[in-house]
């Protein structure tokens, strides 16, 4: 039984066992194949063409959340490389959220400057 759908990322292997990872562009289920745009393989000729694979070759990549800034960063390029502007403005958004959220926490952790002045004028640390 098939575990994804079209628009999954998903690794797979073909019948020269070359490894792939992509996402599903579409299947046949009646002739028991998955086609994926790949974005990586151990083939280079093979990135950016659509492979067609057995069913029974495709694994699901488990679904990560995006908290990490260089993981959005990693996705924002595979979405340039698509040529997916709605993932890119999606991804370049929550980039934003992310740095945004970092520059907040870096604010509250830095301590205030602490200075005295005596009534001699003399500053004090």
């Amino acid at each position: 039984m098939m575990n994804y759908q079209i628009s999954d990322w998903v690794t797979a292997t073909t019948n020269q066992d070359e490894m792939l990872h992509g996402y599903v562009e579409s299947m046949d289920v009646l002739g028991g194949l998955t086609r994926i745009y790949v974005i990586a393989s151990d083939r280079e000729s093979a990135i950016g063409k659509v492979m067609e694979v057995s069913n029974q070759d495709v694994r699901k990549l488990p679904v990560s959340s995006l908290d990490i800034e260089e993981q959005v960063k990693s996705l924002i390029d595979v979405a340039l490389a698509v040529r997916d502007e709605m993932w890119f403005l999606e991804l370049t958004g929550k980039l934003l959220a992310i740095q945004q959220s970092e520059s907040r926490r870096s604010e509250r952790n830095v301590l205030p400057t602490l200075a005295f002045r005596n009534r001699l004028g003399v500053d004090q640390i």
